[in-house]
């Protein structure tokens, strides 16, 4: 009877202190608004596929599925939202249009959102032997792909689906459109002649919303594997067949838009067309990174490079962990190793793991071998680096496998250190708020020597109808045994700033900076947070896929206690320097602004907020993802970038005394 009555006293306490924390879903997805901007379909030069088709999204640049594949950009191309997929890189489905904001017909009914297109494909013929012919239904020609729903996104309700369609293009009615139309929808199509489309799409499978837990209890699976066999050859054996999928997705309940944001996430991966295939064909010759490239620091994703230099051997982590598939059928031989360079593409260390055997996924999971799976991280990054400071981590797979499948055996990542602490890799899977009125959180940092703290870096998510901007009062407090003791600072009238570009950070200036010095601040731990005012959530950026659970503190009485969700705030303290010369991720604040961006075209403005009369004195530097800097020339108002690829590149500006900040340029023609 005791243990009867401890449990129920405990389920209802567990229930009380996990209604004053909350976690909701996206209304906007900060990558995608800044990226995937309407792009026109039904491009003239856009090629027409043969056999075989196959894309794991491993390969993509950014956030974009690629063009040679797919003719539209409303899914979301990531390494986040997914868990345990086939291999590394998912397409998300969601609630967010192109833009990166609710879709405009959403409701808390099912409604037609993300859609991803097919290219043209020739099923008409075979071009893999020397004299092309036609394919026939004894050409065996199966379609196959994985799928999970949720995800570490939002649960599809049940009354939301995933749907995959083929097009008959022979069939349904004839619409000639003219030239220069846009019609606008779900999907937006520009045609740019005169036009006949014989448009009939066929649903050949779809699936019901449920949780991710549902879903693996069902068939002990995180993915689960489709095949279809396409043997309707009247319809679908054509010289410009397409395929695509759509979601059907609802928004949550409309009394509470603090709350009102994206959902009903859908993870789509490794979709494969060709012949010679069976029902029986579950198995793919390909080993290969399944997860993205961990951070190798022991405590945080980002941290002052004087900091990190004063402890760097204990800052450092001891093993990283990573997850390596063998979606074939028999054990592979396969090597491993990973390279670390600096900024200037310098090699400073390497690792190998020398050579394993990796045995199926399907009967043994992951690699647990501990030189693949769990490598050590035998080395620290260097102490003497001028600022700019970064490095660069490569991790290889060399196989046997022999699908040719290479761009998935090979992933990076970047450490940065810059003038702020994070916990977080810069990247929100969810929101998180706290009620009601008068909560607070306290986010708990510790640093390796005296420093100057001048404000916080905090990010935001939109919820519908911004129901989320309210005031509240930015704080920091000392540490008294683990907990936030004296409060240091305290000032009302803060309210989240939601940014108009990539994963940005607002900046949140303190009235004066604050000396971290251990008289004042007991071993150097300090925590920096908010109170609310009112009872609606502020929706927080909330990454799950780094755990500091342990560092989220939150009261709504007097009572401190430790957060109940895995996952990282995405609150970062300035420390050290407020405008530093390194390389951010995102300067808080620029004296320069480019547009168009994304870029669409061969060319782009640089607008200054000084006089342009001493626009000779500074250089613009253009930077790639991994640092390398690619181009340099005198500050003008235009620059060409004709020559510059689609991606993600970052502008300078300096000259030899001053930097004036670090932009993110996207091309996306």
């Amino acid at each position: 009877m005791k243990i009867s009555i401890f449990t129920l006293i405990f389920s209802m306490l567990f229930q009380w202190i996990s209604a004053q924390e909350r976690l909701s879903g996206l209304v906007v997805n900060p990558g995608v608004k800044n990226s995937h901007f309407n792009q026109q379909k039904l491009k003239s030069t856009q090629q027409v596929m043969t056999l075989p088709f196959f894309d794991d999204f491993s390969d993509t640049d950014g956030f974009f599925p690629k063009e040679s594949h797919w003719t539209d950009n409303y899914v979301f191309i990531n390494n986040d939202y997914s868990v345990n997929p086939p291999t590394v890189g998912v397409a998300t489905f969601d609630a967010i249009d192109n833009f990166g904001g609710i879709y405009g017909q959403a409701s808390p009914f099912p409604f037609g959102a993300d859609t991803l297109t097919s290219v043209e494909i020739r099923l008409d013929t075979i071009f893999t032997t020397t004299t092309p012919r036609k394919i026939n239904i004894s050409d065996s020609l199966y379609f196959s792909f994985y799928y999970q729903p949720q995800g570490l996104g939002n649960t599809p309700a049940a009354g939301d689906s995933l749907v995959l369609e083929f097009l008959s293009p022979d069939e349904g009615r004839i619409v000639i459109i003219p030239a220069d139309t846009v019609v606008t929808g779900t999907d937006t199509l520009y045609y740019p002649a005169d036009t006949i489309v014989y448009e009939t799409w066929i649903t050949v499978w779809s699936s019901s919303g449920q949780t991710l837990s549902s879903f693996y209890n069902i068939g002990n699976k995180w993915f689960q594997q489709v095949l279809i066999h396409v043997k309707d050859s009247a319809r679908f054996y054509k010289p410009d067949f397409r395929f695509r999928f759509r979601n059907y997705a609802s928004l949550a309940d409309a009394t509470l838009p603090d709350w009102q944001s994206n959902g009903d996430q859908w993870n789509v991966d490794y979709i494969y067309l060709n012949i010679d295939r069976s029902a029986n064909d579950q198995t793919h010759p390909d080993v290969a990174f399944a997860s993205k490239a961990p951070n190798m620091l022991s405590r945080y994703t980002s941290m002052p490079y004087d900091q990190y230099r004063k402890q760097f051997v204990t800052e450092m982590a001891k093993n990283i962990n990573l997850n390596i598939t063998n979606l074939g059928a028999i054990s592979y031989n396969a090597s491993y190793r990973y390279e670390v360079t600096d900024k200037a593409n310098r090699l400073i260390h390497t690792y190998s793991g020398g050579n394993y055997f990796v045995p199926p996924y399907a009967t043994n999971g992951y690699v647990t071998e501990p030189k693949f799976a769990n490598p050590p991280v035998d080395f620290q990054y260097p102490i003497n680096e001028t600022e700019p400071v970064f490095f660069t981590i490569t991790h290889i797979l060399n196989t046997e496998a022999n699908l040719g499948r290479r761009s998935n055996d090979t992933i990076q990542y970047r450490q940065i250190f810059s003038n702020y602490l994070a916990y977080d890799d810069g990247t929100a899977e969810a929101g998180y708020g706290i009620t009601p009125s008068g909560a607070e959180v306290a986010y708990r940092f510790k640093i390796n020597q005296n420093d100057s703290l001048y404000g916080v870096n905090m990010f935001f998510n939109q919820t519908l109808s911004q129901g989320n901007i309210h005031s509240f009062y930015l704080n920091v407090w000392n540490d008294y045994f683990g907990e936030p003791g004296d409060l240091v600072y305290s000032r009302f009238g803060y309210q989240p700033v939601i940014e108009d570009s990539l994963n940005k950070f607002f900046y949140y200036e303190l009235d004066s900076a604050i000396f971290l010095e251990p008289g004042r601040f007991p071993g150097l731990t300090f925590y920096v947070g908010w109170t609310q005012v009112n009872d609606n959530v502020l929706n927080m950026g909330y990454d799950k896929n780094n755990n500091a659970s342990s560092n989220i503190l939150f009261r709504t009485t007097n009572a401190w206690n430790t957060s109940l969700y895995n996952g990282a705030l995405m609150i970062r303290p300035v420390i050290g320097q407020e405008n530093p010369l390194s390389l951010p991720e995102k300067s808080t604040i620029n004296e320069f602004t480019i547009y168009p961006n994304p870029a669409r075209g061969s060319k782009v403005k640089i607008k200054t907020k000084f006089s342009t009369s001493i626009n000779s004195n500074y250089s613009v530097f253009i930077s790639t993802a991994d640092g390398r800097v690619i181009y340099e020339s005198p500050l003008s108002d235009e620059m060409d970038i004709n020559n510059l690829p689609n991606g993600l590149y970052f502008i300078q500006l300096r000259n030899n005394n001053l930097n004036l900040g670090v932009e993110k340029l996207i091309i996306n023609r």
